[in-house]
């Protein structure tokens, strides 16, 4: 048999490897307990020899397999692979990316304890959820192709894909050796990845027939803009994702004692290695990692707005060209405006951490010098190009607008030439559309779009203060609000931590039990007012209940992952792919500050977990306390999830 071993070179590139094992077969004893002894030696001669031969042909065939199995293995694109799919059961435990890409175990205390019997904390019990009722558990079996219903039997409904780790490579900037020559994890994974589809009209369904030619006109990206990864996979952009997740400070260890960190075999390390950076990587349709590259800053023109501390411009040694360095880009998430792919993070210490700031990304095809070994191409932002908005928290950015009426022939209707607006909070809906692009907006375009006006006027909904005496504290969690063409919405997923605050504590170093819920936006048009309907205000439409994640993390001592959810999770990446009635829901998250997931869940399921409100309400509106806290039951508090 073939044991495939992958090993990553310090330049990003994944050799792959054939380590041979041989498989032979030794000869059977022969009996001689015949009388005819010498006879009988002659015979085991001859057979010996007879034997002898045919294994060493055996093995010689065998071998002559493995090799021409690892020729063809070989021959895999070098281009399509930084990290080969590391998800197939395929390959053997021993190899280093299946510790590296299966998701990591934790202590029984890094899981929220939802099916805790044991007394739960105040902060939950007393808390107030989205319409009184304890968060559900979506994901709650590895796949959801038979599910148990109550009273129903059993559905053979596939819902939702099986959480796939997003597995990234750190070798380039770390040596997981420590001093005693143990091999250890990362001192993180990669977390909170923010994953999209690299698909310039993703919303389309598959069949041709039911797409309108004006939903297939529409473009949300241009391929021109990612020539570069178009150029280095052969693949269709269709079938390919594009994703960033950070490396920074990371909790993975929180809580643990020495004994536990050497259990686990967690990192020593107590600051990341390198420096914190974030990296963009390209997947497959599988959500396997095939490339990735770290996301660098071009300093062409002073970057940050702590003077004392901004980083200056700097050109090359041969001043052809400017400096390039990885910078802090925390939390980043992607979204799509004027035809590009741009990155929505905070940095704190060259901007402050009331600042969300946004940058488009470029990409750049890099020459190799023919081994296969290379990167195929970088990616970066420029100084120069640094938007920021002041306010808000965990915001998410507005660029296509689905119109709610379609045209008489059923089309959908897109805002014409929409501004990029942001959704700086949810509770009360607050979206603001005077963001100054910084003349990035006509430095991105040849023809010279014309320029914001500086005098826009904020959104009439400003974050309500003082008005009642309670809120929600909700929060937006990803970075771009998602078309719905059917209805005309905007979809988004937001989060609670329960305590609001996110002081240190026993369970975290800021905020900790997370739980999410969908939530639908929508212009509140006046049906004699069509030409008018994208100056309407945004209001609430729809607001699941909410759900957490199901953890993947099998604690010592149990023997498959708990029915339960992570203390720390932040969905950061939201996508549709096929359209938003038979299509599929893209959902990428952090877990634990430490490592991330992606998966898929049916937009029939999702539509049937938004529930409609009534005009005019707000989150807060739909809060209550739960009258009775009890350990999670699929059964008990089924909701469709």
């Amino acid at each position: 048999m073939s044991i495939r071993k992958r090993s990553v070179n310090h330049n990003g590139s994944n050799n792959v490897q054939q380590k041979e094992v041989m498989i032979s077969s030794t000869p059977s004893r022969v009996n001689l307990s015949s009388p005819r002894k010498q006879h009988t030696k002659l015979h085991i001669g001859v057979w010996g020899r007879i034997f002898f031969i045919v294994g060493v042909f055996t093995i010689l065939v065998l071998m002559l397999k493995e090799l021409q199995r690892g020729s063809h293995t070989d021959s895999i694109p070098s281009e399509t692979a930084e990290i080969q799919s590391t998800n197939s059961k395929d390959v053997i435990q021993e190899d280093d990316n299946i510790k590296k890409c299966s998701f990591r175990n934790y202590p029984s205390n890094r899981l929220y304890g939802l099916s805790k019997e044991e007394s739960t904390p105040n902060f939950l019990t007393q808390a107030a959820y989205i319409r009184g009722i304890p968060p559900d558990i979506i994901n709650p079996v590895e796949r959801d192709d038979t599910i148990l219903l109550p009273g129903d039997g059993i559905k053979n409904v596939i819902q939702q894909s099986s959480p796939t780790k997003v597995c990234l490579d750190t070798s380039s900037w770390e040596n997981r050796i420590d001093k005693d020559g143990k091999e250890r994890l990362p001192f993180t994974d990669g977390h909170n990845p923010s994953i999209v589809s690299l698909s310039s009209n993703p919303y389309t369904t598959s069949n041709t027939e039911t797409s309108t030619s004006h939903q297939q006109q529409h473009s949300r990206l241009d391929p021109i803009h990612i020539k570069p990864i178009q150029s280095a996979f052969p693949h269709s952009l269709d079938s390919l994702f594009l994703g960033v997740s950070i490396f920074g400070g990371g909790q993975c260890k929180f809580g643990f004692t020495p004994e536990q960190v050497d259990e686990y075999g967690y990192s020593l390390h107590e600051e990341p290695p390198g420096g914190k950076r974030a990296v963009i990587n390209i997947l497959d349709s599988n959500f396997n990692t095939i490339a990735q590259t770290t996301l660098l800053l071009e300093k062409d023109e002073r970057y940050g707005t702590v003077k004392r501390r901004a980083v200056q411009p700097e050109k090359t040694s041969t001043g052809e060209h400017y400096a390039r360095i990885h910078q802090e880009f925390d939390d980043p998430r992607l979204f799509f405006h004027m035809g590009r792919v741009w990155v929505l993070y905070r940095n704190g210490p060259l901007f402050g951490y009331t600042d969300q700031i946004h940058n488009p990304i470029h990409f750049e095809e890099v020459k190799t010098d023919g081994s296969g070994d290379d990167v195929k191409f970088i990616a970066y932002v420029k100084a120069s190009e640094t938007v920021w908005i002041g306010g808000g928290r965990n915001i998410a950015l507005i660029s296509e607008e689905p119109i709610g009426k379609k045209s008489d022939n059923g089309e959908v209707q897109w805002v014409p030439n929409p501004s990029l607006k942001a959704l700086t909070w949810v509770d009360p809906v607050t979206v603001r559309d005077d963001i100054d692009l910084r003349s990035v907006d006509t430095k991105l375009l040849s023809s010279g779009r014309r320029l914001l006006e500086e005098a826009a006027v904020i959104s009439q909904e400003h974050r309500r203060l003082g008005t009642k005496p309670s809120k929600s504290n909700i929060h937006g969690t990803n970075g771009y609000m998602v078309p719905l063409t059917s209805t005309g919405e905007l979809l988004g997923i937001a989060h609670f931590h329960r305590p609001e605050n996110r002081k240190e504590s026993e369970y975290a170093l800021h905020g900790h039990h997370y739980t999410h819920a969908f939530f639908t936006i929508a212009r509140q048009v006046d049906d004699k007012a069509k030409d008018s309907s994208n100056q309407a205000p945004f209001k609430l439409k729809r607001l699941s209940n909410e759900f957490v994640f199901r953890a993947n993390s099998t604690p010592s001592g149990e023997t498959e992952p708990p029915v339960d959810g992570d203390i720390i999770q932040f969905a950061s990446g939201l996508d549709v792919v096929g359209g938003d009635v038979d299509g599929k829901l893209i959902i990428s998250y952090g877990i634990n500050d430490c490592e991330g997931a992606v998966f898929s869940m049916t937009m029939q399921k999702v539509q049937k977990m938004l529930i409609e409100v009534s005009p005019g309400q707000e989150v807060v509106d739909l809060m209550e306390t739960i009258v009775y806290w009890e350990p999670y039951s699929v059964y008990s508090r089924h909701t469709g999830i």
